[in-house]
């Protein structure tokens, strides 16, 4: 009720002044805060039709089009922004963000060179480059990019995460771990970080420590899916699959949508030959994932262990059937069906 009356207050004074532009900006920024962008964008249209120049106006239109993924819009009011003050970066970094997120790299890289000419000790320029590089692999470039971002702003956590992405892809797992450490002592209670960070100590096979940082991230939110579900690869790795098979259920409890936690544990039953408890895990994921090759797969290799033949026969015939230009699947069921007639030809003897 409080919201309904401040803007029935706001569309009052606009009534009683309809040519007063700033009543409009107050509207609009007000559906801003609210995050209601059809009636923001609807609003800052509005002055658009008062003051078709008002530049800030201009760019939160194309600000809200970009968030709504209505791209081509972004870029025509992002274009009618550079025409009025064509030595301001903010434009040109915007369109650099829109073409950047329909790949476009050739456009969105001119974009955010000329934001930077402009404004060369914006730190988000440096990191939106850093970005670009790194989505086409070119990983040293984006690492300079997102060190310059540093150099600019040492308190944003972002690009230290973002280095210790690249070290970790480069294999640089010292690094890594390192850059990680940094952004969370920048932010503890950020759980995204602390996680790589575990994730990393347990590629160093630093098990200790990363368990330490996965109770750290799970006191910051019990709740967090994922770090259930790497703690027990932790665990699987430091040859505790008991504590994997408890920590992948309640990761299932938490969220029993989701097929990954089902996956790994039918794998973990699977090494402990708990084979029945593994089959019905894979069932219920074929019901999560209806239609995955894989999962049959792994049903009929299951059927396989269990010398069930006619099942296996079955699955594998299915996972053909769903994929069926995989080469890998039908390797997989000759090789059965030869194992299976030659151990009946031995007993034939």
């Amino acid at each position: 009720m409080f919201r309904e009356n401040i803007i029935a207050e706001l569309k009052e004074k606009i009534i009683q002044n309809p040519a007063n532009v700033e009543n409009y900006k107050n509207l609009a920024n007000y559906y801003i805060g609210c995050e209601d962008l059809n009636n923001a964008l609807i609003t800052y249209k509005e002055i658009l039709k008062l003051e078709p120049n008002d530049f800030q106006s201009l760019i939160n239109v194309g600000s809200i089009c970009f968030y709504r993924k209505m791209y081509l819009e972004a870029i025509e009011y992002y274009n009618k922004a550079i025409k009025l003050e064509v030595n301001n970066y903010a434009p040109y970094y915007n369109l650099g963000n829109v073409y950047a997120e329909i790949e476009n790299f050739e456009l969105a890289l001119s974009n955010y060179e000329k934001a930077l000419k402009l404004n060369p000790n914006k730190p988000d320029i440096y990191s939106a480059l850093g970005y670009l590089y790194q989505d086409i692999d070119n990983l040293e470039q984006a690492k300079k990019y997102y060190q310059q971002a540093i150099k600019l702003d040492c308190a944003n956590g972002e690009n230290y995460i973002n280095i210790a992405n690249i070290e970790q892809k480069i294999g640089n797992l010292i690094e890594a771990s390192v850059n990680y450490q940094k952004a969370v002592e920048l932010n503890p209670q950020d759980v995204k970080a602390m996680l790589c960070l575990a994730n990393t100590y347990t590629a160093l096979k630093d098990y200790e420590t990363a368990y330490e940082c996965f109770d750290r991230v799970l006191s910051l939110d019990e709740n967090y899916y994922s770090a259930w579900v790497c703690k027990a690869i932790a665990c699987c790795d430091d040859n505790k699959n008991n504590d994997a098979i408890e920590l992948l259920k309640h990761a299932i409890e938490i969220d029993p949508n989701k097929a990954n936690a089902y996956i790994l544990l039918a794998n973990v039953l699977v090494d402990e030959k708990r084979l029945e408890e593994a089959l019905l895990i894979y069932k219920t994921v074929a019901q999560i994932m209806p239609n995955n090759p894989k999962i049959s797969t792994f049903i009929a290799n299951i059927y396989v262990l269990l010398d069930n033949y006619t099942q296996a026969v079955k699955y594998y015939k299915k996972a053909m059937k769903q994929a069926p230009k995989d080469n890998e699947i039908k390797l997989i069921y000759i090789e059965m069906a030869n194992s299976y007639i030659n151990e009946k030809m031995k007993g034939a003897r």
